[in-house]
């Protein structure tokens, strides 16, 4: 049997397809939002309290429109693997260190050079500058969208086994770095015995003596209770660690100019809060592991570890050219 729709029926219905058509633009753009969010640090790190941070700036000024949902503690991978899932859109927003980013633009090795940031204020001019926001825009070329820089900290050297003063104090010691070969390298040329393995895997290897040392800031020794396996730190301040926030170019490219200056004026209020959280955990952290030995070292021992670095500034100079190593260096000598 077939059933014929009287014609008015049929004008109705085009007239509502005619008004969801000309209202889509406008409901489209006013779409909730919602960025999934990965890091490898743990919940009780700034970092991840900078993203609930961050969380909280962007739905207050969206009305709930634009909310962030974070997983922490590399529940969604490795740093390496959180910068691959942002390049194929799998998570939407991550902060990793810059050492990592090095494998996926060797510009990045230029701020991996041991001892070349004597201080804060040096760093935040090279981070904040010209010099910094060009390295974030040079990931656009390989599917990254950096949008600013959120702080890690100064490295410092840890072990299980003795105090360190010296680079001989290292010699033929098991030491986890980064996945990064200017890394890598500079600690082979202190003496050590390096290898890289993933953050996340990194208690456990220590805890079972696969590794002897590693190196990180000290807040960051803390919030993973390293000092349960690792007795000894020596304060080198070797490479000033950032944590480059990034997210999926897509994403950014598919939200609205308003929406974009949002997230924009979130991040950069998200950066001054998280710097000034990061700059006062470090300190927290020593007053609360007492068990733990903190040596301190005189500028002449700072200098036997910091000389042995001459063939680590050639090995960044011929991978990232000399011009961007000799710019940094300017702009920290200021």
């Amino acid at each position: 049997m077939t059933f014929t729709l009287p014609k008015r029926l049929f004008r109705s219905a085009a007239l509502a397809v005619s008004l969801c058509a000309i209202f889509a633009g406008p409901a489209a753009a006013k779409d909730k939002l919602v960025l999934k969010a990965g890091h490898a640090a743990s919940t009780s790190n700034t970092g991840h309290k900078a993203f609930e941070f961050l969380a909280k700036e962007l739905a207050d000024k969206t009305d709930g429109r634009i909310t962030v949902e974070i997983f922490p503690s590399s529940q969604l991978g490795s740093e390496r693997e959180l910068v691959e899932s942002i390049q194929l859109g799998n998570v939407d927003m991550t902060f990793v260190s810059s050492a990592v980013l090095g494998n996926f633009n060797p510009q990045f090795f230029a701020l991996d050079i041991p001892f070349m940031f004597k201080d804060r204020e040096g760093v935040y001019r090279v981070l904040d500058g010209e010099i910094g926001q060009n390295l974030l825009t040079s990931l656009e070329k390989v599917g990254i969208k950096g949008l600013g820089y959120w702080e890690n900290g100064f490295r410092q050297l840890t072990n299980n086994k003795k105090v360190i003063k010296s680079p001989d104090d290292l010699k033929g010691m098991k030491m986890r770095t980064m996945e990064n070969d200017v890394h890598i390298a500079a600690w082979r040329e202190e003496g050590a015995n390096p290898a890289p393995l993933a953050f996340g895997e990194l208690f456990t290897a220590l805890q079972q003596g696969t590794f002897d040392a590693q190196e990180g800031p000290i807040n960051l020794f803390y919030d993973m209770k390293f000092y349960e396996v690792q007795k000894y730190i020596t304060k080198t301040n070797h490479v000033y660690s950032p944590w480059p926030v990034l997210i999926n170019p897509d994403v950014y490219n598919r939200m609205s100019d308003e929406d974009r200056a949002i997230l924009e004026e979130a991040v950069a209020k998200t950066t001054e809060y998280q710097r000034e959280l990061a700059q006062k955990a470090d300190d927290a952290a020593v007053a609360a592991m007492p068990d733990v030995t903190i040596t301190e070292l005189t500028p002449a021992e700072l200098e036997a570890f910091a000389s042995r670095m001459g063939p680590i500034h050639e090995m960044v100079k011929k991978r990232v050219g000399a011009e961007i190593v000799d710019a940094i260096l300017a702009e920290v000598n200021k």
